[in-house]
Order: structure tokens, then sequence, then C-alpha cells
């Protein structure tokens, strides 16, 4: 994980807002939110490994599914996770099972990120800043 500098860092703002900002450039909201607190993501590569520029945000007041809630955005980062390839080898199990634990676990979950895409994502929220409308 490499956290970014960036004028993002404390700003507030409706989450609608954020998202409407957001979402044109490519972020789109991560699947690890829970209600007072998630995550936009930029996916930057998928090659081995998949590459996000993570900006992580939380709720100020009420909680995440209200219309109008307010959020304070933290420090951005990026971020590295190294999936296996290929079968399962412990690949015996039922239906049931697999339909819940399709996914595979991550290889590496903090995986080194390579200088070109730390370049990318320092571009990237850049472009954030001036969507959001923060300089």
């Amino acid at each position: 994980m490499i956290e970014i500098e960036s004028s993002l860092n404390g700003y507030e703002t409706t989450l609608y807002k954020l998202e409407t900002a957001l979402k044109p450039i490519g972020f789109s909201v991560g699947g690890g939110w829970e209600y007072d607190h998630g995550y936009f993501d930029y996916r930057l590569a998928k090659e081995g490994c998949y590459y996000y520029v993570r900006l992580p945000f939380k709720a100020t007041t009420g909680l995440l599914d209200r219309p109008g809630v307010e959020v304070k955005i933290g420090v951005p980062f990026l971020l590295g996770h190294q999936y296996e390839d290929g079968i399962d080898k412990d690949g015996e199990i039922g239906n049931i099972s697999a339909a819940f634990n399709q996914f595979q676990s991550p290889r590496d979950a903090d995986s080194d990120i390579p200088e070109e895409y730390e370049e990318q994502g320092i571009q990237i929220i850049r472009k954030a800043e001036t969507a959001v409308q923060v300089n």
C-alpha cells in the first residue's frame, strides 16, 4: 500500500456529489463498504495483480444508505492484490459451498506496486481533485 498526498484528504461533501464527480472519470464504489465508511476504487491494471487507486471516505452525518449523507475523504492510496492462477487444488466441494466460496483468496494481499502504476495513481488522484474541485 502506498499513500498519496492529496488535497482530497479531509475534504467534506455529500456522498451524492462525490459519486457524481468521480464516476465519470472511472471510479466505482468498492465492495468493501459498510454503513459508516467505504471506498471509491479506480482499477489501474489486471495482469497477475489487480492494482487500484483507493479513495476512502467515512460518513460524518448519518449512514451511507441515507439520502444526503455527508462524508469526509481520507488519505488516498494505491493497493495491489495478487491472485492465484488456475484451478483450486482443494476443489472437492459441493455445489452449495461453491456458490458461497467462488472467489480465491489473494496469494499476496499487499503486493509491491510497480513505479509505473504509482505514477498513474498519482495522476488519477490529480484528476479526482479537479473533478471534485478541490485545489
